[in-house]
């Protein structure tokens, strides 16, 4: 990674170079769309493409149990987020609640592929195509995750990737993707990103400045072509995880996928009782945590103050922000660390 930053900052253009157009072409084809678009982040890969999507004044549906980036991006769009509560079983927004929160004023759907959990797409995609709404896909997290054997970010209108550096790939900094198969789709988000050119100093549209630098690009090139061996040692470490904490008390295990659901375990959460204490024990006994998230974004200072949300809005996101904790995860983990963190869990919990 180093030396292809080394290589693009010495014989490319810095901004918009070779590199950058290799990586989008690469993680096309990755991904399994027709087009793909580098941006500056994750949030102005969504921002964008609502934009060019043209939800002004409209709401786009979205999950509140995400980091607020998803919701962010709908309001920088011009667009009026709205939500709907998820599923206790996979954490994703529920297509049986969403049918419930539509209203006239619905222009898109924003689901979260939370954790590197692919949503219930088909569920999501009926509900798209009978009331005619775009489907925008939230795969920052998910970077490789399948549903039904299509990768995430292949399957709606357009997909949002981050590769900010705790991501599953990164680029060694900020960076985002868009994918789509729509041609006009990807050249309103080229535009957009690049100040709304239509030549250098002819511009036909409020654009943005948020390239991806052609170093973090070269970066990205790398990083892609280790991700899927990445993401095989994410899938041995949690189902060594869930093989050693099946049956303990007091948690309960993040879903593992399916026939059909092959997650990429961006993080290994699990629902527990006693979050904060169990997270102070292994804190104490050398294990790292976090929690994702906190505060759902329904309950954020500012989206309170903007929208009059109020607690008891969504209940089960509510619920969960509460009780969910990630345990370590990461290529580089040891078997022997995991067995670790787990004992120190089994030991919280007084055994299976």
């Amino acid at each position: 990674m180093v030396d292809a930053v080394s290589n693009a900052l010495r014989n490319e253009r810095m901004v918009l170079g070779e590199s950058v157009f290799k990586f989008e072409e690469e993680f096309a084809r990755y991904i399994g769309t027709k087009h793909a678009v580098s941006v500056s982040s994750g949030t102005a890969a969504l921002a964008l493409s609502l934009i060019a999507l043209d939800v002004t004044d409209l709401e786009v549906l979205t999950t509140p149990l995400s980091f607020i980036a998803t919701a962010n991006a709908v309001v920088q769009a011009g667009g009026v987020p709205t939500f709907s509560d998820v599923s206790e079983m996979d954490y994703n927004i529920d297509p049986a609640k969403v049918r419930k929160r539509l209203t006239a004023k619905t222009k898109a759907i924003l689901p979260v592929h939370l954790f590197g959990h692919p949503a219930d797409m088909d569920g999501l995609m009926d509900i798209a195509k009978s009331k005619g709404l775009k489907m925008v896909e939230d795969a920052a997290q998910a970077h490789g995750a399948t549903y039904r054997k299509a990768k995430v970010g292949s399957i709606g209108d357009v997909g949002c990737f981050s590769f900010y550096s705790t991501k599953n790939m990164t680029v060694g900094g900020d960076g985002g993707m868009v994918t789509t198969d729509d041609e006009e789709l990807a050249k309103s988000v080229a535009k957009l990103r690049n100040c709304g050119r239509t030549s250098r100093y002819v511009h036909d549209v409020i654009g943005f400045t948020a390239r991806l630098n052609t170093a973090n690009a070269a970066f990205g090139l790398v990083q892609l072509r280790h991700l899927e061996a990445w993401n095989e040692r994410r899938r041995s470490i949690a189902a060594l995880y869930s093989k050693i904490l099946k049956g303990v008390g007091g948690i309960a295990l993040p879903p593992q996928g399916n026939k059909d659901v092959n997650p990429v375990f961006h993080l290994f959460v699990i629902k527990c009782e006693r979050r904060d204490e169990l997270a102070k024990h292994l804190s104490d006994m050398g294990v790292e945590c976090g929690v994702h998230y906190p505060v759902p974004i329904h309950l954020q200072p500012v989206y309170r103050e903007m929208y009059k949300f109020a607690p008891g809005s969504f209940p089960i996101s509510e619920s969960l922000s509460s009780s969910l904790l990630s345990l370590p995860i990461f290529p580089a983990l040891r078997d022997a660390e995991v067995k670790y963190v787990c004992e120190q869990i089994i030991d919280f919990f007084g055994g299976p």
